[in-house]
């Protein structure tokens, strides 16, 4: 049986046990296999139940905040491009989120109310403007990937060493900082993957 054949006998199996339509966690590989929803396709849509993906591109709708939360299954999130200078605080109340994407805004601060997100496994946060990670990060106990690439991070709070275990990688490419910087980072996490592009002759 392939990787496939697996995927659909587990969304079967699920189904005939009544699971599929509640709020299940599926794991990365079911996960993949779903659709990826655009907003204008959920107004209409029968089944809320089947959204587990939903991506939005270039403009924020106006009922983000009242729909978002009809979707008792979703798991995988992308706000891409929107200008967007802060998460919507809606979004850290869909308790269920295994990935969050919210690539290319102005987005410069991350809250506290991230943690909220216990089963986040994928925070994507390339191409914005955050300075600093809040300390709460380290309470995300499933993070295995964080993307920073070209933000203007420079340093990663101390509590984040909570997640030496499961954090695989880091991307932190298109950031000038100093080689002192880089080994304050992985001095922190010693067993994830750091992904960096050439240090800079500078202080930071």
């Amino acid at each position: 049986m392939n990787n496939i054949q697996r995927n659909f006998l587990i969304v079967i199996i699920l189904t005939l046990c009544g699971l599929y339509g509640k709020a299940q966690i599926l794991d990365s590989a079911v996960l993949n296999h779903q659709p990826v929803f655009a907003w204008e396709q959920l107004d209409t849509l029968a089944n809320k139940d089947a959204v587990y993906r939903i991506k939005i591109k270039r403009k924020m709708p106006a009922n983000f905040d009242s729909l978002i939360s009809t979707f008792p299954n979703l798991q995988e999130l992308t706000l891409q491009g929107l200008r967007l200078k802060n998460i919507p605080q809606q979004v850290f109340h869909l308790s269920n989120l295994t990935v969050l994407n919210v690539e290319n805004n102005k987005i410069e601060e991350i809250p506290s109310e991230i943690s909220h997100l216990v089963h986040l496994e994928r925070l994507i946060l390339n191409r914005n403007y955050i300075s600093f990670l809040p300390k709460e990060i380290a309470l995300l106990k499933n993070l295995t990937y964080l993307d920073m690439w070209s933000n203007n991070i420079i340093e990663l709070p101390d509590e984040i060493s909570a997640l030496k275990e499961t954090l695989k990688t880091i991307d932190m490419r298109v950031i000038l900082m100093s080689d002192e910087r880089k080994i304050m980072m992985q001095a922190l996490l010693p067993k994830t993957e750091f992904l960096f592009s050439k240090s800079c002759n500078c202080k930071m």
